[in-house]
This record gives structure tokens, sequence and C-alpha cells, in this order.
């Protein structure tokens, strides 16, 4: 009798193979890109108080953090907030924080081919012309777009060799400028007295500064990226808050003395204007000894992790709406496979194109000497980014109250309790001040970038009419959880 052949099961979801090395690396190459193009922004309003600003932000990235750390190890799928926001609130506000997080890889995508189009003019001075940085920006975009679609991925060892270089290359930047210029010189020590807040000389003025603080946060961008890689991380309850915690520690120490470093080496009003696309080469370069040299390696690495930072965001939107098709926010077609290629290619060729679309139109406006493109794609992040994350701290405190049995391999420390009706609840203290903190930096981004505010506004309303028409053609419930089955990741050893 012939013997039968038994099938092993198709897995379908997404495979646990990431450690904490290699989610480090994930996080750090899409967070750590952020000071190349945001310290020339933040430097344009706050001045010598940029450090301050970029402190201030470090604040409220250290809480979204620790936030993410404990959501995305007690729910360790992909999604980030759309799952956090799902299991707190229901598919409607799981769409919101979804959608405006595709917002985020959009402009994240964008935002950074731009640095890395500024940052390989420091060989070719025509490309910071801005023509030809937007159409440089765009053909990075567009090769971008062909590599993911044809399936040739990004390796989490090389990603994680390129962070360790930069880190490397950061702290020999702060440690030359230290101790050949500004140790020696009394700069650093002369510091305290070069602003002063709230004044318009030396300044920066109150509405300067708060500015200063929204544009700060997109040196921040990015946290999410190692939420979204749960669903492929091993033991994710323990490793995630390990990666989680060395990339907030390692990106904070390292922004705050980079940009203390900077504003003393090379002057605000010049590393805003001169410098404003790479700024951390004008840094480099203002060096007296060997300062060309760190200058020319600094192009090359600032190229780079700007390019992987423009990657992360294509596969990033490629995740988010992975995550959101399973949980039928969007149309299954997002989530379609090609047949030959085996990759998401219509999620990719979508936000693909929206990107490269993006980028030409920030361009336009700069030609008419309107908003530079890092101010308009900063301030339209940002309006995206901080409602997830409002929504992300909000989600801990009411799943803490609402889904107690859920096992949570880390907990936020620190919280009140109180009884309510008979009935004990919690309230931890760090994600609502988490919550307060990034809603206070959303109203002062709404507040102080028009161009931001409306075309997110548009966001919202075209994604809330493409949501509610879905669900109500599919007879699903709009603001109510659906019931859909999730696959499962299946763990690696090794």
């Amino acid at each position: 009798m012939k013997q039968e052949e038994v099938k092993k099961p198709v897995h379908k979801g997404l495979i646990r193979t990431l450690g904490t090395g290699g989610l480090f690396s994930i996080g750090y190459a899409d967070v750590g890109a952020g000071i190349f193009l945001a310290l020339g922004l933040v430097a344009l309003h706050a001045g010598y108080a940029t450090p301050l600003a970029i402190g201030v932000a470090a604040i409220a990235y250290a809480l979204t953090g620790l936030t993410y750390a404990e959501l995305s190890s007690t729910y360790p799928m992909a999604g980030g907030s759309a799952t956090y926001a799902r299991a707190a609130f229901g598919d409607g506000i799981s769409f919101v924080a979804g959608w405006m997080l595709c917002l985020d890889y959009l402009v994240t995508s964008a935002i950074f081919s731009i640095p890395a189009v500024g940052y390989l003019s420091y060989f070719y001075p025509p490309l910071k012309e801005p023509l030809w940085l937007g159409v440089g920006a765009m053909l990075i975009l567009a090769g971008l777009v062909a590599l993911n679609t044809i399936g040739i991925r990004s390796s989490v060892r090389f990603t994680l060799a390129l962070s360790i270089l930069d880190i490397a290359s950061e702290i020999a930047l702060i440690t030359l400028g230290l101790v050949l210029v500004l140790i020696p010189s009394g700069a650093l020590f002369s510091w305290p007295g070069k602003f002063n807040l709230g004044t318009s000389f030396p300044g920066p003025r109150w509405d300067q500064f708060v500015q200063g603080i929204t544009l700060a946060m997109v040196s921040y961008l990015g946290i999410e990226a190692v939420a979204q890689a749960a669903e492929e991380t091993k033991v994710a309850g323990r490793t995630i808050p390990r990666a989680t915690m060395l990339t907030v520690t390692v990106v904070t120490v390292i922004y705050l003395l980079v940009s203390l470093v900077s504003v003393n080496l090379v002057p605000p009003l010049i590393l805003s204007s001169t410098w404003k696309n790479d700024p951390l080469s004008g840094v480099a370069n203002s060096l007296p000894v060997a300062g060309w040299a760190l200058a020319i390696w600094i192009s090359i690495l600032g190229a780079s992790i700007s390019i992987i930072g423009a990657n992360a965001g294509i596969i990033g939107s490629s995740r988010m709406l992975y995550a959101m098709s399973q949980y039928k926010l969007l149309p299954g077609k997002f989530g379609e496979i090609h047949s030959r290629f085996r990759t998401p290619y219509i999620s990719i060729l979508t936000f693909g194109l929206g990107s490269i679309l993006l980028v030409g139109f920030s361009t336009m406006i700069n030609l008419g000497d309107s908003v530079d493109p890092l101010v308009l794609l900063g301030s339209l992040y940002n309006v995206g980014a901080l409602i997830a994350y409002v929504q992300a701290h909000l989600s801990v405190i009411i799943t803490r109250n609402t889904d107690r049995e859920h096992f949570r391999p880390f907990r936020i420390p620190w919280s009140i309790r109180f009884v309510r009706r008979r009935e004990e609840w919690e309230l931890p203290i760090l994600p609502l001040a988490g919550m307060l903190i990034t809603g206070a930096i959303w109203v002062a981004v709404i507040a102080t970038h028009e161009l931001g505010r409306l075309l997110g506004v548009v966001w919202v309303l075209m994604g809330m009419g493409i949501y509610i028409y879905f669900r109500r053609r599919n007879n699903l419930p709009v603001w109510k959880r659906a019931d859909v089955e999730v696959s499962n990741p299946r763990r690696v050893e090794g």
C-alpha cells in the first residue's frame, strides 16, 4: 500500500526571527537617521537653545518609548498603534490610528529622501538647488519602490552594522568637537549665555522655541518601527522592551550631545541656511583637524542612512496595510501578494507613488519661495505621528482597566489606584504624562504649521470616506470590533 505523504501546514503569517540586536537595528536605523535632517530645522527656530528644544522633545520620546514597550510586548502583532487602539476602543479608532501611521510612513519616505540628496550635495554642490534636490529625491524613491516591488530586502545585519558605524561616527564628532574646540576655547561653558528664552534678542522668543520643539519631534520619528516588527520578534515580551529602551537611551544621549556640540561649532544661522539639508557635514567640516576627512565620511554615511530611513517608510507602510487588511479596516487588495515576486506590490506602489508626489508637491512649493520642503513634510509627519502617540498612551490607560487578564511581560511603573463604584481602577502616571505632553505638542503643531494642518485634515477625511464605504459595503460595524481571524506568527529558533 502506498504511503501517504504528510503535508506540513502552510504558515500564512509572519515568522519570528528578530532578536534584540536586529530589533535595535530596525529602531535605530529609523530613529537614528532623524538627527541628520532635523538639526538644521530646529536651529532655524530655536537658535542656540536647540539642545533644550531637542531635550523637551526627548521627554515626550522617552515616555512614548515606555508606552510602546508595554503595548508591543502585550500585543505582539504587526499594526502598532492600530492594534493597541483596536484592543482599547474598537475598529473605528483603530482605523484612525492606523491611517495616521500610514501618513507617517508616506512622509517618512519623502522626508528622508531629501537629506539623502542633501548629503550627496557635499560632493556635487548643484544638488543643493531646490529643483535638483527634489528631482534627486524622487529618483531615489522610484528606485526604492522598484527594489521593494521585486523583492530585494534590506539585511538586518547590514542595517545593524550601519547603525554601529553611525553611532561611532557621531561619538567621534562629539569627542573631536569637545576636545579640539569647545573645551579649550571655553565655548561650551559660555553656551548658556548665548540665548535667552522669551526675548527677541538674543532669543529665541517663546513662539520660536515652541516651533523648534515641534520640529525637534521629527528627530525622533520612527519609534513605531520597533512596534511594527513585534510580529517578527523572538520572545517578544522580553526582547521588545529591551530593544526599545536601548534605542531610546542611545538616541536621546547622542541627540543631546550632537546638538550641543553643533550649535557651538557652527552658528545656528549658518547651520540652518548654508547646511540646512546636510547639517552634520557642516559641523564636521568646521573641525580644525581632519575636519574635511570626517565631513566626507559623514556625508556618505548621512546619505546612506537617509536612504535606509526612506526605505523604512516603504517597508513600514506594507506592514501597516498588512495588519489593517487582516483586521478588515481596509480592502484585502492592499495586502495582495505578487504571484512572482511575493511582495505586497499594490501597497508598495501606492505609497511609493504617494511619497514621490509628496516630494514633487513640496518641491514646487519650495520653488515658489513659500515653505522649505523639510519644514512642510516635518509638520505633516507630526500631525499624524502625534495623534498615534496620544492614542497609544490612552490605550495603555484603557486596557489596564478593561483587559486586566491579558499578561503584560513589561509594565510601566508608578500607578495611582482608586475605587469607584465598588470597582478598583488604575491610572498609570507616565502614560498619562506622555499623553498630555504629546497632545500639547500636537496642538502646537496644528497652531504653528498651517499647510501641514490643512493637508492633515484632507488625509483624515479621505481615509474616513474609504473606511466607512468599505465597512458598510461588507456589512461590518463602523466603530465596534469585527470578528476576524488573525494569523499567529511562527517562531524560528537561532
